[in-house]
């Protein structure tokens, strides 16, 4: 099984909508976004663009977690406002969360296989133990310039990284 793993999209839609058209394409059914969706109206867009499975988490600039939380919940998806949280996919024990902490001890405790974050923007992974640590870089753009996503095969525990640039992005009809 592959799952996506996006963050910190920041309303923007181009961004997302250029990443869940690459998803769509690749037949990826199941996604994470790790906080910093920012609107309530954004899970509603979302769901336009892709139909799958979708899990999130809150992030710091997520102000509005009544609403977010209805929106999710009207279209389907999850969201956790939680500063963690923790799911299975594929056998796989995951944690979620917006700011990295705590990261190697997680990823040491043994009880996880994969450790996602969000918050830097930055593409970055390793491993600590046998868990991966994972931050899927950001779908806004604006801070690196790359519109950036991740694939994790969880079967084989490797990890793809898929970018643009914002000028690419910028080009996307909504």
């Amino acid at each position: 099984m592959r799952i996506g793993v996006i963050s910190d999209s920041h309303d923007n839609l181009k961004g997302l909508k250029w990443a869940f058209g690459k998803l769509n394409d690749m037949g990826i059914d199941r996604v994470i976004h790790l906080g910093d969706i920012i609107s309530p109206f954004v899970p509603l867009r979302m769901r336009d663009m892709y139909k799958g499975d979708l899990w999130a988490i809150t992030g710091n600039n997520d102000g509005d977690h009544v609403r977010l939380t209805q929106n999710f919940g009207k279209v389907g998806f999850h969201l956790f406002t939680e500063e963690q949280a923790y799911i299975v996919l594929g056998d796989r024990n995951i944690v979620l969360m917006h700011e990295p902490r705590l990261l190697d001890e997680f990823a040491a405790s043994g009880d996880f296989d994969l450790v996602l974050y969000g918050h830097t923007h930055e593409m970055k992974v390793r491993k600590v133990r046998d868990a991966l640590i994972l931050n899927p870089g950001e779908i806004y753009g604006y801070i690196t310039g790359t519109v950036s996503f991740a694939v994790v095969d969880l079967e084989k525990m490797e990890v793809e990284f898929f970018k643009t640039e914002v000028s690419e992005v910028e080009r996307i009809a909504l």
